[in-house]
């Protein structure tokens, strides 16, 4: 999935929705929508740490795992649940 298709698919979602993601890898995950934004993240330099850039994805809560993000490329599909 792009992360054009990303965004349609969660622009009418309300942050707090459940939702049920499709991966690539055929799992059926299970999370919380936490944000809207799908930007990808630049690469930024400080002067002793380089943080690579990160690829456009969705930020989630998992029960297990607290917030994090799930890249738009290991998504197929995406259904709101709950």
């Amino acid at each position: 999935m792009t992360e054009k298709e990303a965004k349609e698919a969660i622009k009418d979602i309300p942050v707090g929705s459940k939702l049920q993601l499709i991966m690539k890898n055929g799992d059926i995950v299970e999370v919380v929508l936490a944000s809207q934004d799908t930007a990808a993240v630049e690469k930024k330099d400080y002067d002793s740490v380089v943080v690579p850039a990160l690829l456009p994805a969705i930020i989630v809560q998992g029960k297990r795992w607290g917030t994090y993000r799930i890249e738009t490329s290991d998504i197929v599909k995406i259904a709101r649940i709950g």
